[in-house]
């Protein structure tokens, strides 16, 4: 006889119903206060394989600051006081500095000191580093995403860093120091250094080797690189890595941006708003001569660039993911407390349906992030974990980003009133994610790669649905035969492309759900999304599933 849900949750997770829904309330108790780490039994449950006590009480002190009322205020300073640019100083001369509220740095100062910039490339023997990482920035992308911009671009740069051992020999102390130090100063007289990535050009569309940008090599492995970049966040950064074109091809450049050599070489036209990120400068920069390093070899600077994008991809996951968990969370917490019609909203059977449709759209965001860190832990020791690593890390940014606009605009309409006011936090999360949608590249462009990828290692396909199929089990053995026929359909025609990719994402979050979650919430999300077909209107998860059942597991009352 088949047990309930409530019974199967209970059993193998000891989750149990608050009783907070039926009682009366005038006002929504603050929701701040809540350890976005112990809270959220979906990210402890994926990371079990990784835990120790040691890295435990890490995150759970990572997820206590970042669901405090402190540092959501901290946040709310950052966001609303955004940077303004300082073209001169009080005597005329040009310094092209952006003036930056105390919040940000404060944000900042965090996320250094907690490893953000370096921890995974820092050394360790137990292949956890990319998992440890993933959690703490997913609890931080829960409160503020803003400053989150130059802490990946760090952590991506020295991927291409690899690719010049004596710059890497030199900037890595530095990077791995966990000293934030905000002083334009050159690198000699730093405690600490950010790189940002110098990449996005106005016009050059789609096709990366088509970047204007010019680089003279002068010496050994030194050139003068000349041009304007677009889009670039926090151009305060110490380093810009930056693309440009030199004889042989696109070529990989690090700009130190306050060396004596480039005072006059390195300029911001101007910062640029785009609606969301209130927090970061996002600034459109110009070299003309800068002095730079070269980084790799001239000519091929796309194969440099293939390690940091994908790495940038794996962050956008991770960021997309921990922001749709916060704003699942408060609207679910907001359910448990605000009457309709007599009862708590949690009751209403429509709007119970709502919430835990989105709240499995977030625990298959949750799952697949945290799976993927696996596989950049175990990359070159499994070949499925590198598949993995390769081929479904770029279709998991293209289903993130594309998923969390539509999270979130239900999410807010859930909310309602409370959530109107663009200063909410679930308002600014909505806003952050519409602007993340754009960060490197746009989806087509992600899909189109991933079309050639697949044409061009069929292997890679085949390694990463095994890996899967492993998880889901026989009895869901046609939807992967589906996935693999739509890959090399898409393969031969493009146009599938952005199909084929958010399909291998959904399967893959659903191997990972049903890998690590109870059998429930993952029958409940491959029932929805990968069988029945349903991605637009939510709300519409089978009456077989206990809508109140898979809220309270996937985000518990706190």
């Amino acid at each position: 006889m088949h047990k309930t849900m409530d019974e199967t949750l209970t059993r193998r997770i000891g989750v149990r119903r608050g009783e907070a829904s039926d009682a009366p309330s005038s006002r929504t108790p603050d929701y701040a206060g809540l350890n976005a780490y112990g809270a959220d039994p979906v990210l402890v449950a994926c990371l079990e394989s990784a835990l120790d006590e040691a890295m435990e009480d890490e995150l759970q002190a990572l997820g206590a600051y970042w669901g405090s009322a402190e540092a959501q205020e901290v946040a709310r300073l950052a966001a609303t006081h955004g940077p303004t640019l300082r073209p001169l100083d009080f005597e005329g001369r040009r310094i092209d500095q952006v003036e930056i509220h105390p919040a940000y740095h404060a944000l900042m100062n965090r996320s250094v000191v907690s490893g953000l910039l370096s921890c995974a490339w820092e050394e360790g023997e137990d292949r956890r580093q990319h998992r440890r990482r993933a959690a703490a920035l997913f609890l931080t992308a829960q409160c503020e995403r803003g400053h989150l911009f130059p802490v990946s671009a760090t952590h991506t740069a020295i991927a291409a860093l690899a690719y010049a051992t004596d710059l890497e020999t030199e900037l890595f102390p530095l990077i791995a120091s966990r000293r934030y130090d905000r002083r334009p100063i050159p690198l000699e007289e730093k405690d600490g250094a950010t790189v940002t990535l110098a990449l996005a050009e106005r016009d050059a569309g789609l096709d990366r080797t088509n970047i204007t940008m010019r680089g003279e090599m002068t010496a050994g492995d030194r050139l003068r690189v000349t041009g304007e970049k677009w889009l670039v966040a926090a151009p305060n950064s110490d380093m810009a890595l930056t693309l440009c074109r030199t004889s042989e091809g696109p070529t990989v450049a690090m700009v130190p941006r306050f060396a004596p050599e480039n005072a006059e070489a390195v300029r911001i036209d101007r910062l640029m708003s785009v609606g969301g990120l209130g927090a970061q400068a996002l600034a459109t920069m110009r070299f003309d001569g800068a002095h730079a390093r070269l980084i790799g070899e001239p000519g091929r600077g796309l194969q440099v660039m293939r390690d940091v994008r994908t790495l940038t991809q794996l962050d956008a996951v991770l960021i997309s993911a921990g922001a749709m968990r916060a704003a699942i969370a408060r609207a679910a917490h907001a359910a448990r407390y605000r009457q309709s019609f007599g009862r708590a909203l949690i009751a209403q059977p429509l709007h119970a349906r709502v919430l835990a449709d989105l709240a499995l759209e977030s625990a298959a965001h949750t799952a697949l992030a945290m799976r993927l860190a696996s596989a950049f832990d175990q990359a070159f020791e499994r070949d499925g974990d590198h598949a993995l690593a390769r081929i479904v890390t770029p279709a998991a940014r293209i289903y993130a980003l594309k998923a969390a606009p539509a999270v979130l605009a239900e999410t807010r309409d859930a909310m309602g009133v409370l959530a109107a006011v663009d200063e909410h936090p679930v308002a600014r999360i909505e806003a952050d994610l519409s602007v993340l949608g754009q960060w490197e590249g746009s989806a087509s462009e992600a899909a189109l790669e991933l079309a050639a990828l697949v044409e061009r290692d069929p292997n890679v396909l085949a390694d990463a649905l095994d890996e899967i199929s492993a998880d889901l089990g026989n009895q869901n053995g046609d939807i992967v035969d589906d996935v693999a026929r739509l890959g090399e359909r898409a393969a031969a025609d493009v146009s599938l492309a952005r199909v084929f990719a958010e399909q291998l994402a959904m399967l893959a979050a659903a191997g990972t759900m049903r890998r690590n979650l109870p059998r429930v919430v993952s029958d409940a999300y491959i029932a929805s999304r990968l069988r029945d077909r349903h991605r637009v209107a939510y709300g519409a998860l089978d009456g077989r599933f206990d809508a109140e059942a898979l809220i309270d597991f996937i985000v518990p009352e706190g």
